[in-house]
């Protein structure tokens, strides 16, 4: 955890006119601070880019072939000027060169002040050419341009060069390898998923569309009866064998409707039965048992916390002791159960998903922010579960399963999103702004328009077709979620969002979600560092494991690595030949298996680590074999599921791959990949033991005796390589998806590794000519330049210092409003 010990320090001063309660004070600014200085910047550079970013920037020195140059910037242009006409291309953060002094603020009145120190970033929410507006959690400032990199950041943008990379050669700001305390000691109540602001609003527009509606038919719900019986309680309650399932179901529904009713009616007896169900549940219920009890504490969650947090918040009948009783029954039976499996090991998407939603509103109940440390953790970084399982263009690990398991992990990534922004959190930033692109992906889909997918899984299953459910009827809560979070307080689009959720029924759930206007606030947390990688030319050692013999070798020419090897990794001593590398600490491998030159039917080849050389050594393996499979090997790790998640294959129907191994602490994740960026993170398991330093490379097995496969690999990165490869023209983008936006096109592609930028293009007929409208650094654009009622054909090309790609395949789109083509 982040200490603030180590930090510089801090000046708090209280205003004269300061009303709030000094522990309220005292905790807000703990918050600036802890936010503030996980932002501080290093006093050396490091490596921030993580594995999976598809846009590394290249030394066109090393090439021949010159990087075409941007436009030139007229010398009497200034920076700040010009970005004042392209806000577009405006950064979200900057770094103070500067201490500066922050106004706190508690229920719009400034309470305070606080010192944020120099080389910490901060929000920027307006800038003129003299001066920019910025925010530090709940703390604000207005302060001269020229006390902090804007200058220079704008001078980037200008000349099209990437922002965040002549950052890094002023200031880089800290990108954490570990939880960073950022969460106020206590948490306000109600907040988990509703705040008082929003039950509010709620009430005042009972009378209005589409509220009116929502509340008739939450009235009538047999839920929201004062007279109705309560259904348990019981003392154990399972799923998967069901034990008294539908009684718990129906009570934790019967709390969410009865602590509503009485906040919008007022009447005393609804709080009161709610407060009777949940209190006899909690004193009674013991246990709940069942391989799959998480995944109704996560479809439940938002129910049976969030009247228990309506109730706490609003209801002048509730105790401190009955605080502590739903507490006790919350740490004591409900949460163990989210997790049965031990630390990071849940199930694949949805169900991991649900794991995290489920005992994230419980933490927040709790006032516990250690464990909701650890679970935001988990939400940003294990890539099976959380926001990393989800590509750019929207699909997420369940997508391609069916859509309802789909819309189940949307929907608990997006309430937990939701309710870390009540927290001051802005989790809907994440991955730019990755839930947005997943609506609209769910929107389209659903809306039956015609949708391009990629192979994209978990560690359940890897998908290579849609067969999905296209058009379910279903997920007007999510989408109204994505609406308030992007198009309400963003001010983004979402066409599909919005065609989609006013296609489908109101209802006494879903309401509550609905917004028209939203002003609050949150920030979003400093990155994670996950391992950069590099391409390798040489350094790399040769070992035969266990059995395997003839001996391998290994070979360098042109960027392609050529390995042969013997052995099976498969059997008790794991013979294989393997071409390594040691690395210290967090690291990763990427490779191209690019052709297995055996025709034997058991020869495998890929990527592997392990904590030692010797053959019994714990150690992971991704591999492609000859049958159009790949394998994944985990060995001495622990895995949800066991040895049938960890040891399996899985059909790609092809010989040539990509594949790639992730070390982070003790978790090592084995992906696959069709293209070298959509990465699906297929093998996920823990080791306690993990050694600082490990063996990572290429292994080649032949699968017989006496035999050498020879096998080809290309694309090959490592954490700590060289970087000498000769660059290559990056392929095409595999997808791009373009929406019907008002007046605008909001466009999002997959990326290509090895590019660093790309050409938006537009034409008015299909097929072309393409006109090129954009230079992207990165890979999403708002084409504005656009007239509603015209059909507009997009396409997308990667470039880089070699050249540039063909074009991606054609998107179609006509803007004009909420209207489908």
């Amino acid at each position: 955890m982040f200490s603030l010990l180590a930090v510089a320090s801090y000046c708090f001063v209280t205003s004269k006119d300061d009303v709030a309660p000094q522990l309220v004070r005292d905790q807000r600014v703990a918050s600036i601070k802890a936010h503030s200085n996980a932002n501080l910047a290093p006093k050396t550079a490091v490596d921030s880019r993580p594995a999976t970013t598809p846009v590394p920037v290249e030394d066109s020195s090393k090439n021949s072939t010159p990087v075409p140059a941007p436009a030139p910037a007229l010398p009497q242009t200034d920076p700040i000027a010009w970005l004042c006409d392209h806000r577009e291309r405006a950064p979200k953060q900057l770094v103070l060169r500067t201490p500066v002094i922050f106004a706190v603020t508690e229920n719009h009145k400034e309470s305070g002040k606080v010192e944020v120190p120099a080389g910490a970033t901060a929000q920027i929410v307006d800038f003129t050419a003299t001066t920019v507006d910025l925010r530090v959690v709940n703390a604000t400032v207005r302060i001269p341009v020229d006390i902090t990199n804007l200058r220079m950041l704008a001078q980037a943008a200008m000349e099209g060069r990437t922002p965040a990379a002549v950052a890094s050669a002023e200031v880089q700001p800290m990108h954490v390898n570990s939880r960073t305390a950022v969460l106020s000691r206590r948490f306000a109540h109600p907040s988990a998923p509703l705040n008082l602001e929003d039950l509010k609003t709620l009430k005042a527009n009972l009378d209005k569309e589409p509220w009116k509606s929502g509340y008739a038919a939450l009235a009538a719900d047999p839920h929201s009866r004062v007279g109705g019986r309560m259904s348990g309680p019981f003392a154990e309650v399972g799923r998967a064998p069901n034990v008294n399932l539908g009684p718990w179901r129906n009570d934790m529904t019967s709390i969410w409707c009865l602590a509503r009713m009485w906040y919008f009616t007022g009447n005393k007896a609804y709080a009161q039965k709610a407060h009777d169900i949940l209190i006899a549940w909690s004193t009674t219920h013991k246990v709940f048992s069942g391989r799959e009890a998480t995944l109704d504490l996560g479809d439940y969650a938002y129910k049976f916390v969030g009247g228990a947090e309506i109730l706490r918040g609003t209801w002048p009948g509730w105790t401190e002791a009955d605080t502590a009783t739903v507490k006790n029954y919350f740490a004591k039976v409900l949460l163990p159960a989210t997790n049965k499996y031990g630390e990071n090991m849940y199930g694949a998407g949805n169900k991991g998903a649900l794991s995290m939603v489920a005992a994230a509103l419980m933490e927040i109940f709790n006032d516990d922010p250690a464990k909701l440390e650890a679970t935001l953790w988990q939400y940003r970084a294990l890539p099976h579960i959380g926001i990393r399982n989800s590509n750019p263009i929207g699909e997420l690990g369940d997508s391609l399963r069916d859509q309802g398991h789909f819309h189940g992990q949307f929907l608990s990534l997006a309430m937990l999103a939701e309710t870390l922004w009540k927290q001051g959190i802005d989790l809907y930033s994440e991955q730019d702004n990755r839930l947005l692109a997943v609506g609209e992906y769910f929107g389209r889909v659903n809306l039956q328009v015609p949708t391009p997918f990629l192979p994209f899984g978990t560690t359940d299953a890897y998908y290579t077709a849609d067969n999905t459910n296209h058009g379910w009827d279903h997920g007007r809560m999510v989408l109204n979620l994505v609406h308030g979070a992007y198009v309400v307080r963003k001010g983004l689009q979402a066409p599909y969002v919005e065609m989609r959720r006013q296609q489908l029924p109101i209802d006494g759930e879903s309401f509550m979600f609905e917004k028209v206007v939203d002003h609050s606030t949150a920030l979003p947390l400093p990155a994670l560092s996950f391992p950069g990688t590099a391409s390798v030319t040489r350094g790399m050692h040769d070992v035969d494991i266990g059995r395997a013999g003839p001996a391998g070798t290994s070979s360098y020419s042109g960027g392609n690595w050529k390995v042969k090897g013997s052995g099976d990794p498969r059997h008790p001593d794991q013979s294989c030949h393997f071409t390594y590398k040691a690395v210290t600490g967090n690291c990763a491998i990427i490779a191209k298996v690019e052709s297995i030159e055996d025709n034997s039917g058991n020869a495998r080849s890929g990527v592997m680590l392990r904590a030692s050389l010797d053959p019994n050594a714990t150690r992971g393996l991704m591999l492609i074999n000859k049958k159009g499979q790949a394998e994944q090997n985990f060995q001495g790790f622990s895995i949800y599921g066991g040895s049938n998640y960890g040891t399996k294959a899985l059909g790609i129907n092809q010989t040539s791959y990509w594949v790639k191994l992730e070390r982070v602490g003790r978790i090592l994740a084995g992906y696959i990949s069709q293209d070298g960026t959509n990465w699906a993170a297929t093998d996920v398991g823990q080791y306690n033991e993990m050694p600082e330093t490990v063996y990572i490379g290429l292994a080649v097995c032949s699968g017989s005796s006496g035999a050498l496969n020879s096998t080809t690999f290309t694309h090959v990165q490592i954490t700590g390589g060289d970087d000498e490869a000769p660059a290559t023209i990056p392929a095409p983008p595999v997808a791009l998806l373009a929406s019907p936006g008002e007046k605008s096109v909001p466009l999002r592609w997959q990326p290509s590794l090895g590019a660093r930028w790309y050409l938006v293009k537009r034409a008015t007929t299909s097929g072309g000519p393409y006109t090129t409208i954009a230079k992207a650094t990165d890979y999403s654009y708002v084409d504005t330049s656009v007239t509603g009622g015209d059909n507009y054909y997009y396409v997308v090309s990667a470039v880089n210092s070699a050249g540039e790609s063909a074009n991606s395949p054609e998107d179609t789109v006509k803007p004009e409003g909420w209207r489908l083509r």
